[in-house]
């Protein structure tokens, strides 16, 4: 007998008794506890289905079949929202002096909605026909031509009180992904900074065309940050590597100069820009203070030490015989004076979240974000006696879902794009439960899992790894933030989760500007991180992303990707598997198996083999020595012809030998028994669904489908 074959034979018996395992410990889960008690059930894959005890040959050719249905069940609208981005000031609407106010909501639909106070309700609601699926990225208001300009992912929009019914399409920067910052200037042109382009663009909209800078700098992909001043010059913000501060005229755009910063960063961002008289205050991720900038001089002046709270201040007025500027310290309203950089303290101001601080000379107007909508507080600006208070409801949009999983109980939770908090819906009655208005931890979810009666969250900014208990999921007090691994890891986005009886384990994709995760593991005991490993800094899997994981009671399986943080070049070479012993706290091996794979996903243990996901299918892999024994293709696209990305597959496994893999507009159901495969939906079909699914335990399988329904996918195929 050959060394393959005997290797096969090798494997199949091995497969066969694993096979007969599992089936026996999915018996027993919904009975089982840790042996200490103190636990509840730990379902391997957050509660996944385990296949049916025979023997299921996962190597063997398959036969593409009839499609199926596609959706068996549709919940609409899965997330709803009415969570703020912004909201500005529409000075002077109707040439009277008086104000509306544009506010901007998170999400796909309902983005822009217009405010006059008077109304208890907003006037107009609009969705923005195209764009991001955040929403909105920035506005601007010419108010001396009543005209508000928007801009979502590289598209223009402005919308005309004269014409408030919807918005027009103005341009397009189609060498932008993104754009950012918008500005008017005082001739009516539209300045904005771009991604990955790291310039800045100016458009003339009577002229119909636009100019740009250029890339600011070899290492400069964002330009975010864009102000412009009193003297016609444009201030531009950049990161992620390496913030810089630029600043050129508006007559010039082939002069840009930079500013050095008075303390460099490695990585990180300029987060705001603020003009007042010939001073630029300026605030950098990485820095405590804000930076005040002497244009007259050319010099860095001193620092102000008190932060500003979520670095909002202002706009300055007259007062007395001084210009000064508000803004708020630890629920204190602060006055400062421009000319010599002096703070008076006014006084304590309403608790509650200030999205804005509007001044004028005889009062200040204060935004709140409450739940469902705003209020406008206004105060006298020396006794902070409170001269009228506004309660404007807000029309409800809709978050765009990244993130599901399917639990123990038979809900599926969810988390959002850009988004606040987590729902779940009920598989079985389509009963719905969003986190309280109180809980403050969690933002865009990545990844998670369920563990021993609790849910494991990797939330996005500052890379939270947060902990959830079920059972008193309304009490906010029961979201427990274990780590921000941002602080001293560099870490953004935790996307690998993997539990076993005993632990919960995370890997993370890094920061903006830096490269290579970490890999960690908490106690389901303690609730506690017990060890991260970093490589040194150089990352876990160095220079990759760890973004898949699985476990069983001794080994952790990963899959990586070599797409970093934003802003920093994919790593060379090919997307690597690891085999982590746990007891030794040492790599079994690491292999790349997938040739031209730049990532690697959702990696599964069935039936005694490792399976991975990647755009083109399935791999099996070995788990002894992590080689590649078989390849499942599944859909038409290449790995080569996409960029590798942290979410851009996924796998769930459900019932009675079957499996659903979706990645590149392709979801499809495997059977292992009939060695068939059926398109649930694809681009050409009538559903198209999104990368991310998960399974109950019954076997159902669950999608996204438009952005924001949650849909139970069909897994027989029509006969």
């Amino acid at each position: 007998m050959s060394s393959d074959s005997e290797k096969l034979s090798r494997k199949i018996t091995r497969r066969t008794i694993l096979a007969s395992t599992l089936a026996i410990g999915s018996s027993m889960a919904s009975a089982s506890t840790i042996s200490d008690g103190r636990h509840g059930s730990v379902r391997r894959e957050s509660g996944e289905s385990m296949w049916e005890s025979r023997e299921i040959d996962l190597l063997a050719p398959l036969v593409r079949v009839n499609d199926t249905r596609g959706i068996l069940r549709k919940h609409e609208n899965a997330f709803p929202v009415a969570e703020v981005s912004e909201i500005l000031e529409l000075t002077n609407i109707d040439g009277t002096g008086k104000s509306w106010f544009a506010v901007t909501l998170i999400g796909i639909s309902n983005q822009l909605q217009i405010l006059d106070p008077s109304k208890e309700s907003p006037i107009y609601v609009i969705s923005i026909p195209e764009g991001h699926d955040g929403g909105i990225g920035s506005m601007a208001w010419d108010f001396s031509r009543r005209r508000l300009f928007l801009t979502s992912a590289n598209q223009i929009y402005s919308w005309s009180p004269n014409e408030p019914d919807g918005v027009s399409k103005v341009t397009s920067i189609e060498e932008a992904t993104y754009l950012y910052g918008i500005n008017v200037d005082s001739s009516g042109r539209i300045w904005m900074g771009g991604y990955p382009t790291g310039a800045v663009y100016k458009f003339d909209p009577v002229q119909n065309n636009w100019e740009s800078t250029g890339k600011l700098a070899p290492d400069t992909d964002y330009a975010r940050e864009i102000l412009l001043d009193q003297f016609d010059n444009v201030w531009v913000g950049t990161g992620s590597k390496n913030p810089r501060l630029f600043v050129f005229s508006v007559h010039n755009l082939n002069q840009v100069h930079e500013v050095l910063l008075p303390s460099p960063q490695e990585n990180g961002f300029v987060t705001s820009l603020y003009s007042f008289d010939v001073f630029i205050v300026v605030s950098v991720s990485g820095i405590t203070e804000q930076l005040i900038y002497n244009q007259r001089t050319r010099e860095w002046d001193h620092r102000l030490s008190r932060v500003w709270a979520k670095r909002n201040a202002s706009n300055s007025v007259r007062f007395a015989a001084n210009e000064v500027f508000y803004s708020i310290t630890d629920g204190s309203l602060y006055m400062t004076r421009i000319n010599n950089w002096t703070d008076v303290r006014i006084g304590r101001i309403p608790e509650g979240s200030v999205l804005s601080i509007i001044a004028n000379n005889d009062d200040i107007l204060l935004v709140y974000k409450e739940a469902g909508g705003l209020q406008l507080i206004s105060v006298h600006p020396k006794s902070l006696d409170t001269k009228g208070t506004i309660n404007v409801s807000l029309v409800s949009g809709n978050y765009a879902i990244q993130s599901l999983l399917g639990t123990s109980s038979g809900k599926i939770y969810l988390g959002a794009f850009m988004g606040k908090g987590i729902n779940s819906i009920d598989g079985d009655t389509g009963e719905r439960w969003s986190s309280p208005d109180a809980e403050y931890r969690i933002n865009q979810i990545e990844g998670m899992i369920e563990a021993a009666g609790k849910i494991f969250i990797g939330s996005y900014g500052y890379a939270d790894l947060i902990s959830v208990n079920l059972t008193h999921r309304d009490d906010p007090g029961s979201y427990i933030l274990l780590e921000r691994l941002d602080r001293k890891y560099h870490q953004s986005r935790p996307f690998g989760w993997a539990a076993n009886s005993e632990s919960v384990f995370f890997g993370t994709v890094p920061d903006y500007g830096r490269s290579g995760g970490v890999f960690g593991k908490i106690s389901l005991l303690s609730n506690e991180i017990e060890w991260v490993m970093d490589g040194n800094g150089k990352g876990f899997v160095d220079s990759h992303s760890v973004i898949g994981l699985v476990a069983d009671e001794e080994f952790v399986y990963g899959t990586t990707s070599v797409r970093n943080g934003y802003g920093t070049p994919d790593t060379e070479g090919q997307a690597k598997v690891f085999k982590f012993d746990i007891a030794n706290k040492r790599m079994s091996w690491i292999t790349n198996p997938v040739i031209g794979a730049g990532a690697l996903y959702s990696p599964k243990l069935v039936d005694g083999w490792l399976l991975v996901a990647d755009i083109e299918g399935v791999a099996v892999i070995d788990p002894d020595n992590g080689s590649m024994v078989r390849k499942h293709h599944l859909s038409n696209t290449e790995n080569s012809n996409r960029r590798p990305g942290w979410a851009s597959a996924d796998m769930a496994v459900s019932a009675s030998g079957k499996l659903v893999h979706s990645a590149a507009d392709v979801t499809t159901v495997v059977d292992f028994i009939s060695h068939t495969k059926s398109t649930i939906g694809s681009r050409e079909s009538p559903c198209k669904f999104g990368n991310r699914i998960t399974a109950l335990p019954d076997g159902r399988v669950f999608g996204v489908y438009k952005d924001t329904n949650l849909v139970e996918l069909d897994l027989l195929p029509s006969r």
